[in-house]
């Protein structure tokens, strides 16, 4: 008995949405580069040129997602610490240039 009400409970609670899962994210390269050159957004190479320049730590993570009818690179940046932090930029001119 404890288990149907909790599964009724459970369909009718309503779904939590991530808003980072609501956007459409390419993870994977082979996927994603043809969007960055149909679009004229940045390389990752540019990326990571530019990167060098106005962040401090290294670049782990990099993934090209669809937010707000644009594009933007999604990071996870290490710290000279280790820290770990998301950073998002837009992928037609990540940091402003």
């Amino acid at each position: 008995m404890l288990r149907i009400i909790f599964a009724a409970m459970l369909l009718a609670a309503p779904p939590v949405i991530d808003p980072a899962a609501a956007a459409s994210c390419y993870a994977d390269w082979s996927v994603a580069a043809p969007i960055v050159r149909k679009q004229g957004l940045a390389t990752v190479e540019t990326l990571a040129q530019r990167a060098r320049a106005n962040i401090s730590g290294a670049i782990v993570t990099t993934m090209l997602c669809e937010e707000n009818g644009g594009f933007v690179y999604r990071l996870v940046v290490r710290d000279s610490q280790g820290r770990l932090s998301n950073q998002t930029v837009d992928a037609r001119s990540p940091f402003g240039r």
